[in-house]
């Protein structure tokens, strides 16, 4: 792994050189096969073409405490597309987007969302946020519940994302009134397996009774698409609906879409 020097410098010329990009994959009503929106994943692709994976920079810029700036990129380009799709007359909206744990404690909460968002004239139904689950060593929690509590008063949803992944689970799901819980997608590749299945089923069983909408992340095939709508899980993401998009073949997606529904 490169040095957390070389990190930040690679990061700073990416930024400059605006070689991040988002991609945004549908999310789907199961039952009735309508759009609910998307998600944001971020890329990372060089001037050469070189495209550069996620795994591949994520947890390096974590490790080296850039995850938050990171962060406001995605956000400023996810604002910028929605405001160009919207001034088209596209459907864009609503986009979940990641957002580390490491926002929380910072100076200014999140008076930055607040800035980007009214300067392209996006509303809080058109954008939310996903936190992740997993918590640092020595994390109580503190700050990220003031964190969240911040953007719900602001008017955002926020969702936990790759839930059963981490280690403070059952704990923030008490002390964080999350509007999504998003199943990650190891739980649901393993569907029909006996074990798997009882844990998803009590799982969405739990976050239907705190009142959580429950979205699938990985779905791939027609099992388990069945699984989870028997089960109440109505809303879902993945290869089988459609892979992570461009900007502009998204908004061709939705508009195709819209059109055939």
């Amino acid at each position: 792994m490169e040095d957390l020097s070389r990190v930040e410098q690679s990061f700073t010329e990416a930024i400059k050189n605006r070689d991040f990009y988002v991609w945004y994959q549908p999310q789907i009503d199961m039952r009735t096969g309508s759009s609910r929106g998307g998600e944001a994943l971020v890329r990372w692709q060089r001037k050469d073409g070189a495209l550069i994976p996620p795994d591949r920079f994520v947890s390096e810029l974590e490790q080296a405490g850039l995850m938050p700036a990171l962060d406001e990129e995605v956000v400023k380009i996810v604002c910028k597309d929605a405001c160009e799709a919207k001034q088209r007359g596209c459907l864009f909206g609503p986009v979940s987007v990641n957002l580390s744990r490491l926002h929380a404690g910072r100076e200014g909460g999140p008076d930055w969302i607040r800035k980007v968002t009214a300067h392209y004239g996006i509303q809080p139904g058109e954008i939310f946020f996903e936190i992740t689950e997993t918590a640092a060593e020595g994390d109580d929690g503190a700050e990220l519940m003031r964190f969240a509590h911040q953007l719900q008063k602001e008017g955002y949803r926020i969702a936990m994302d790759d839930y059963g992944t981490g280690n403070s689970t059952l704990k923030l799901l008490q002390e964080i009134r999350f509007d999504i819980l998003k199943l990650d997608r190891h739980f649901v590749s393993r569907i029909g397996d006996p074990r798997a299945d009882v844990i998803l089923a009590s799982t969405i069983d739990m976050a239907g009774r705190l009142g959580m909408e429950v979205v699938a992340e990985g779905v791939e095939t027609e099992e388990q698409i069945r699984f989870l709508m028997e089960n109440q899980c109505y809303l879902g993401q993945g290869y089988y609906y459609s892979r992570p998009l461009t900007k502009e073949q998204y908004i061709r997606w939705r508009s195709r879409y819209e059109e055939t529904v």
